[in-house]
């Protein structure tokens, strides 16, 4: 059985090796409620079990779960874990490799961004089955159809945290140039497309933008519809993604484009100096703001993203690896981190974990830094509104031939449906040769 696994597991490590993007999302957290983060340092090596017979779990991460490990540790005596950290951008290499060599940890925090990697049968445990039995949670999780394995049967893990898409815009700038200002009307206002554009070409006069790439709408429609549905066909299509490129030409033919990295020192200093206003992304990138520019504090607002959709950017999952000599320990963690057990404050993304929405403790949070709006509610209609669809081996194949056919479509002037169509037949030809 272990020979299989690790077989499978060394497939599944091929394909992320020929086809990942190697440029991973990084975006620093303080505590547990970070739905991703930056961490380093290591514990060394942990054995199975201690010289009383303690049970040792291995759990591996990417930020510290420490107060949290020392509450289940006081509730579960003769369990003890140990934390393994790692930077975000090398996890999942790291994992694949560790668990290929029968050497992982027993349980695992994974970011949807690389949890389709991990998505084959036998890579990680089934928790429908005996004695995890997590079906009885069905109703009770955000994201529990994007937990499951490639081929749709078995849950693999369950949803700790979720970011929606947000718009997170200057509202002192927006009422200089005589735009609504206020989260709900601005909301409401970019809503359309020629609204959107309108505030682009308005600002770009006086080099300030709301766009980083022509990439930034496609992706936004493109976090509605996932990569592949069951039959792994391609999914990125459809009257509203068409509309996305459509505007991505636009604003890239236009010049309407930052071409910074929000992510990177590019998108601070562009953030600082008042070029860029306005960004669509992941809820947890509230906390980038605000790390990148506290002197713009009460500035900033947050609202829904434009054209009105409610689009899913990531989430951290929790999951047991399928090689572990504990696994009854394993999914006693997985239970106490999954529910919540131990913390009750979240700020910039939504628990998965659907009985402890609308504590009062969230919904009634002022934002000193966004001007004292609440904006948590926010957070949780969109995550409740929006899809986490199925993840699969092949999304990160999908991601780079996806974006590269973004790329090529701006610059061209042949219809943005003649390259969609383009993406839809290459992409699934390239996931066939894989399969």
């Amino acid at each position: 059985m272990r020979k299989n696994i690790k077989l499978i597991a060394l497939l599944v490590a091929s394909v992320f090796l020929v086809f990942t993007i190697g440029c991973a999302k990084e975006v620093e957290g303080s505590d547990e409620d970070v739905l991703r983060g930056d961490a380093k340092g290591q514990s060394e090596e942990s054995i199975n079990e201690d010289d009383d017979g303690t049970v040792v779990l291995k759990f591996w991460s990417w930020f510290s779960y420490e107060n949290i490990i020392r509450e289940f540790e006081k509730e579960n005596e003769g369990i003890k874990v140990e934390q393994q950290l790692f930077e975000f951008g090398k996890c999942e290499e790291a994992y694949m490799e560790a668990i290929t060599k029968g050497e992982g940890p027993d349980v695992l925090i994974l970011d949807s961004s690389f949890f389709g990697t991990f998505t084959a049968s036998g890579i990680l445990q089934d928790l429908l089955q005996e004695p995890f039995s997590a079906g009885k949670y069905k109703d009770d999780f955000l994201g529990w159809e994007s937990g499951f394995s490639v081929n749709n049967d078995e849950l693999l893990a369950l949803t700790i945290n979720t970011s929606p898409y947000v718009t997170i815009y200057r509202a002192d700038i927006m009422e200089e140039y005589g735009f609504p200002h206020e989260p709900e009307e601005f909301g409401e206002f970019i809503k359309e497309p020629e609204n959107i554009l309108e505030i682009a070409r308005k600002l770009k006069e006086d080099d300030k933008y709301i766009f980083h790439f022509p990439t930034d709408l496609p992706d936004l429609v493109g976090g509605t519809l996932g990569f592949f549905n069951e039959k792994l066909e391609y999914t990125r299509f459809g009257d509203l993604f068409e509309l996305a490129l459509n505007m991505a030409k636009e604003t890239y033919q236009n010049e309407l484009e930052s071409k910074v990295n929000f992510w990177g020192e590019s998108g601070e200093e562009a953030v600082k100096e008042n070029r860029l206003v306005m960004i669509t992304a992941g809820s947890y990138a509230m906390s980038n703001i605000r790390r990148y520019a506290p002197e713009q504090s009460g500035l900033w607002r947050v609202t829904t993203p434009p054209l009105g959709v409610a689009s899913w950017a990531s989430d951290s999952k929790i999951a047991i690896n399928s090689q572990s000599e504990h696994k009854e320990e394993a999914w006693r963690l997985v239970e106490h981190i999954a529910t919540h057990k131990s913390f009750r404050q979240h700020i910039d993304v939504v628990p998965g974990y659907i009985p402890i929405h609308g504590d009062e403790i969230n919904t009634t949070r002022e934002e000193e830094y966004f001007g004292n709006q609440i904006v948590y509610p926010l957070l949780e209609e969109l995550a409740i509104n929006m899809v986490q669809y199925r993840l699969t081996p092949f999304d990160s194949q999908a991601l780079q031939m996806y974006r590269d056919g973004v790329w090529q479509a701006v610059g061209s002037s042949s219809p943005a449906k003649v390259h969609i169509e383009k993406m839809k037949k290459e992409i699934e030809a390239a996931v066939k040769l894989t399969q």
